[in-house]
């Protein structure tokens, strides 16, 4: 049986990200995998996942003038990617 804690639905939808750590002004583009109302989860090499609880700004790259969000790094996948929630600050 899987715990299934999350609050929202995820809606699977490719996209690439804009990802800025602020603290160093570090940006990727990267690849969404699936959100919901409340973050998302990118694909990123290991190398360049930012650290558990790291402040990150989001943007897609899908259209222009997107609004930036601010995003908390709240789980990172060993394999290659990393789970944000919306609204840190």
């Amino acid at each position: 049986m899987v715990d299934n804690k999350r609050r929202h639905p995820r809606l699977k939808h490719r996209a690439k990200i804009r990802v800025t750590v602020p603290v160093s002004t570090e940006t990727q583009i990267l690849d969404m995998r699936d959100f919901s109302e409340t973050g998302l989860y990118l694909f990123c090499p290991v190398e360049l996942i930012p650290p558990m609880g790291a402040v990150v700004e989001v943007q897609t790259t899908e259209f222009d003038d997107a609004p930036v969000q601010m995003a908390r790094v709240v789980r990172i996948d060993p394999n290659g990617g990393f789970a944000v929630e919306f609204g840190a600050s």
